[in-house]
Protein backbone atom coordinates (compact mmCIF):
# COMPACT_ATOMS: atom_id res chain seq x y z
CA UNK A 1 0.00 0.00 0.00
CA UNK A 2 1.16 3.57 -0.97
CA UNK A 3 2.28 5.90 1.79
CA UNK A 4 0.07 8.47 2.36
CA UNK A 5 0.39 12.00 4.76
CA UNK A 6 -2.81 9.99 6.11
CA UNK A 7 -0.66 6.93 7.20
CA UNK A 8 2.46 8.74 8.13
CA UNK A 9 -0.30 10.82 10.67
CA UNK A 10 -1.26 7.70 11.95
CA UNK A 11 2.26 6.21 12.74
CA UNK A 12 3.21 9.42 14.35
CA UNK A 13 0.20 8.86 17.16
CA UNK A 14 0.98 4.93 17.13
CA UNK A 15 1.46 3.85 20.72
CA UNK A 16 3.45 1.12 19.46
CA UNK A 17 5.36 2.75 17.12
CA UNK A 18 6.00 5.76 19.58
CA UNK A 19 7.74 3.52 21.80
CA UNK A 20 9.97 1.94 19.00
CA UNK A 21 10.87 5.83 18.42
CA UNK A 22 11.28 6.38 21.61
CA UNK A 23 14.06 3.84 22.15
CA UNK A 24 15.79 4.79 18.90
CA UNK A 25 15.46 8.15 19.69
CA UNK A 26 17.73 7.58 22.86
CA UNK A 27 20.19 5.75 21.22
CA UNK A 28 20.72 8.48 19.03
CA UNK A 29 20.42 10.84 21.86
CA UNK A 30 23.72 9.03 23.68
CA UNK A 31 25.70 9.25 21.01
CA UNK A 32 24.78 13.02 20.65
CA UNK A 33 26.05 13.78 24.05
CA UNK A 34 28.94 11.99 24.20
CA UNK A 35 29.78 13.54 20.98
CA UNK A 36 32.88 15.98 21.52
CA UNK A 37 32.53 20.31 22.36
CA UNK A 38 34.51 21.01 19.05
CA UNK A 39 31.33 19.46 16.56
CA UNK A 40 29.26 22.29 14.95
CA UNK A 41 26.26 23.34 17.20
CA UNK A 42 26.99 21.07 19.43
CA UNK A 43 25.38 23.05 22.60
CA UNK A 44 21.84 22.86 20.34
CA UNK A 45 22.59 19.05 19.56
CA UNK A 46 23.74 18.50 23.10
CA UNK A 47 20.09 20.33 24.27
CA UNK A 48 17.86 18.40 21.97
CA UNK A 49 19.57 14.93 23.61
CA UNK A 50 19.33 16.32 26.99
CA UNK A 51 15.34 17.05 26.63
CA UNK A 52 15.23 13.13 25.19
CA UNK A 53 17.16 11.71 28.02
CA UNK A 54 15.09 13.71 30.55
CA UNK A 55 11.32 12.89 29.18
CA UNK A 56 11.48 10.20 26.15
CA UNK A 57 8.09 9.92 26.42
CA UNK A 58 7.22 13.38 25.58
CA UNK A 59 10.01 14.34 23.14
CA UNK A 60 8.91 11.07 20.96
CA UNK A 61 5.52 12.29 20.73
CA UNK A 62 6.88 15.76 19.78
CA UNK A 63 9.48 14.90 17.31
CA UNK A 64 7.01 11.59 15.69
CA UNK A 65 5.43 13.90 13.09
CA UNK A 66 8.58 15.32 11.37
CA UNK A 67 10.24 12.05 11.21
CA UNK A 68 7.64 10.43 10.02
CA UNK A 69 7.07 12.81 7.49
CA UNK A 70 10.89 12.26 6.02
CA UNK A 71 12.52 10.46 3.41
CA UNK A 72 13.59 6.97 5.10
CA UNK A 73 9.69 6.51 6.76
CA UNK A 74 7.66 8.39 3.25
CA UNK A 75 9.74 5.58 1.45
CA UNK A 76 8.89 2.57 3.38
CA UNK A 77 5.40 1.07 3.52
CA UNK A 78 2.85 2.09 6.42
CA UNK A 79 0.05 0.11 6.44
CA UNK A 80 -3.20 -1.10 9.04
CA UNK A 81 -2.38 -3.95 10.82
CA UNK A 82 -5.83 -5.51 11.52
CA UNK A 83 -4.86 -8.03 14.22
CA UNK A 84 -2.73 -6.09 16.08
CA UNK A 85 -5.19 -3.02 15.60
CA UNK A 86 -1.50 -1.15 14.88
CA UNK A 87 -0.20 0.85 12.14
CA UNK A 88 2.88 -0.07 11.26
CA UNK A 89 6.09 0.47 8.71
CA UNK A 90 8.15 -1.96 7.14
CA UNK A 91 11.45 1.36 7.82
CA UNK A 92 13.59 -1.03 9.64
CA UNK A 93 15.19 0.20 13.13
CA UNK A 94 18.61 1.10 11.09
CA UNK A 95 16.45 3.14 8.49
CA UNK A 96 14.59 5.26 11.44
CA UNK A 97 17.82 5.56 13.26
CA UNK A 98 19.39 7.01 10.27
CA UNK A 99 16.48 9.11 9.54
CA UNK A 100 16.94 10.35 13.47
CA UNK A 101 20.67 11.21 13.05
CA UNK A 102 20.29 12.97 9.17
CA UNK A 103 17.34 15.17 10.76
CA UNK A 104 19.54 15.87 14.28
CA UNK A 105 20.14 19.64 13.38
CA UNK A 106 17.10 20.36 12.36
CA UNK A 107 15.24 18.82 15.16
CA UNK A 108 17.21 21.00 17.12
CA UNK A 109 16.55 24.04 15.68
CA UNK A 110 19.94 24.54 13.97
Amino acid sequence: MPTTPRSQAQLSRDPNFLKRLESLLLSEAGVVAAEADTVEHHKERRQLSQAIITNPPGMSVSLAPAICNATNLVGADTTWNFEAGATETSASDAAIRSQISTMWNILAGV
